[in-house]
């Protein structure tokens, strides 16, 4: 009960400072400028929208012209028969696209079929376009195909895996001008991921970075189209920014923990530093030591109180965010998706918040941990604070520097290579910041946390064989 006691009044002295009030305010106002960033991008494209779709409303008058310099330039009696067909092509499509009122700045499927007759007129494509035959569109693109495998130019995987897009294309219909083009846009972002995925998988070779494909990675590929397949499904299109339709108050959510946790961290630094030294330099440490309670009791209860202290400042901005959220956005919150035993489960949005702030609340305590340690060793709060501060912010370019220069497996040992526990907890989630702790290095979220919990256990002990034996009186 004596550590309890001690922890109840180190929790006293760090509540009634001026500057853990100063801390929290200021947290707060990393909270606000979240929101705040979030809101002005909001605002900015809801300018740039305005001004897209003014341009979008003149294409037929583009158009017009284009048809317009085309036939100028039939007159022009140096031209070769085939440079005449092809301008007799491009006059043909144009004069299409505004006969069936097909925007020639879309992206839908009939913009890209008419984009590749220039050189040559498909007269059965055109004729899907201008019936605006979409069905048919899918099935002449399962039948070129189902050639191109007779013709032994792809093989049975390919072929097999291009016609599931084709059914997912049909399915929910991506790339059909009749969907808004907010879902167009989304809905293709998602099957090109598939799309991407399928690939990797079955050639082995990651098309991200062109390496081939790990186990891991492979696994993750497979994880990720279940769980694609599952957002068109239930017409999730707004996770991660490739709507042309925001949802603000994701965006809000993606970077205000990164803007909390951050400037968390700096505080939990500064306040860590001085937790020893500051107490050794004006004396008020030998109270403690002339009292019956044990030297490692003492340090216990400043380690429990500053752990104590971070999870009630997460917990109270993470409850805020949500507020915020709710009074600023009339949107719904990111729902985490993830796999479990070959089923796409989700947390809601309001558990997924905090857990979140939570995971990325664990980096900033190893700093914090590693703070308090440079206290007790140096007992000089500039030095100890100073110290971490610079290990803290730096730490990603080094160890940039150290991934690219140095390829062995031991890398991996280091614990700032496994200080980005937030997206291994959570990998679906794209966060638009990090906490600079982004590396080169890929490790498990088991082996992560086991490298950072031998970290600090080692911290720990040099902490308490420090504070126990060196005089403090």
């Amino acid at each position: 009960m004596k550590i309890f006691k001690l922890f109840i009044d180190e929790n006293i002295k760090t509540w009634k400072k001026f500057s853990t009030k100063l801390a929290i305010f200021l947290i707060f106002l990393a909270l606000i400028a979240a929101l705040g960033m979030a809101k002005i991008t909001q605002n900015l494209d809801a300018k740039n929208n305005g001004q897209t779709v003014y341009y979008e409303g003149n294409w037929k008058e583009d158009v017009e012209a284009e048809i317009k310099s085309y036939k100028e330039q039939l007159n022009n009696s140096s031209l070769s028969e085939f440079e005449k067909k092809q301008i007799e092509n491009e006059i043909i499509i144009d004069e299409i696209r505004i006969q069936k009122n097909i925007n020639s700045y879309s992206t839908n499927w009939k913009n890209t079929v008419l984009g590749n007759m220039s050189l040559e007129i498909d007269e059965d494509l055109l004729k899907l376009v201008i019936n605006d035959d979409f069905k048919g569109y899918i099935n002449h693109e399962k039948e070129q195909a189902k050639k191109k495998l007779t013709n032994k130019e792809i093989s049975q995987a390919e072929y097999d895996d291009n016609i599931s897009i084709l059914d997912l294309r049909e399915k929910y219909q991506i790339g059909n001008e009749n969907t808004d083009s907010e879902s167009i846009s989304a809905k293709s972002y998602i099957l090109g991921k598939i799309t991407n995925e399928k690939r990797s998988i079955r050639t082995g070779i990651n098309y991200q970075n062109n390496k081939v494909l790990t186990a891991e990675e492979k696994r993750k590929y497979e994880d990720d189209i279940k769980i694609n397949m599952y957002k068109l499904e239930n017409n999730i299109l707004d996770d991660e920014g490739y709507s042309t339709d925001t949802n603000y108050r994701k965006l809000f959510e993606s970077i205000a923990p990164s803007f909390v946790m951050t400037l968390t961290a700096i505080f939990a630094i500064i306040i860590a530093g001085g937790t020893i030294s500051t107490e050794v330099s004006t004396g008020t440490i030998k109270f403690w030591a002339l009292t019956p309670n044990k030297r490692w009791k003492i340090l216990t209860a400043k380690i429990l109180s500053l752990l104590f202290y971070l999870i009630i400042i997460t917990l109270i901005m993470s409850i805020l965010s949500i507020i915020l959220a709710n009074a600023f956005f009339d949107t719904s919150g990111y729902e985490y998706l993830f796999l479990k035993e070959g089923n796409v489960q989700k947390i809601g949005n309001t558990l997924f918040t905090i857990e979140y702030y939570f995971v990325k609340l664990i980096p900033v305590i190893i700093f914090a941990i590693l703070a308090l340690m440079f206290s007790t060793i140096t007992r000089n709060t500039s030095l100890s604070i100073g110290l971490s501060l610079a290990t803290y912010m730096g730490n990603s370019i080094v160890m940039v520097i150290i991934d690219s220069y140095i390829k062995k497996d031991w890398v991996k040992l280091i614990p700032f290579n496994n200080l980005n526990i937030a997206e291994k907890v959570f990998p679906n989630f794209t966060s638009m910041l990090s906490m600079g702790f982004d590396t080169q290095i890929t490790t498990s979220l088991s082996f992560a946390l086991t490298v950072l919990a031998v970290c600090t256990v080692l911290m720990l002990v040099t902490m308490y064989d420090s504070f126990n034996k060196r005089d403090i009186i």
